[in-house]
């Protein structure tokens, strides 16, 4: 029986608008576009060192082992960290091998 960790969390409270922008970048990466939209490129984020399953925006599933590293980001950004350990079902594990397969198997442009 593997365990993995639900993290929930937000980064509202004193961070402004463009803070939380910021944040959001550096976290979850973003795509960026270059020669008037011709190629896309997917900007790593933290998170995607990780394997890791995205719920919904500020709830992700996470490997225990990677817990720690993870939360002490979302702290350095004041954000409102909500943990519990879980206990990771077949689908769950199957997610988050392929995440991990998917992040060595990708190219780094996106569309030509």
């Amino acid at each position: 029986m593997q365990t993995g960790a639900l993290i929930s969390f937000t980064v509202t409270g004193k961070n402004n608008h463009t803070e939380v922008n910021r944040f959001c970048r550096a976290f979850y990466g973003y795509n960026d576009k270059s020669n008037k939209g011709q190629y896309t490129y997917k900007r790593e984020g933290f998170i995607d060192k990780y394997p890791h399953i995205k719920v919904q925006r500020g709830l992700i599933i996470i490997n225990m082992d990677d817990a720690e590293e993870i939360i002490n980001m979302l702290e350095k950004h004041n954000a409102e960290i909500f943990m519990r350990e879980i206990i990771l079902l077949h689908t769950d594990k199957q997610q988050l091998k392929d995440a991990l397969n998917k992040k060595y198997n990708k190219t780094s442009i996106i569309e030509h």
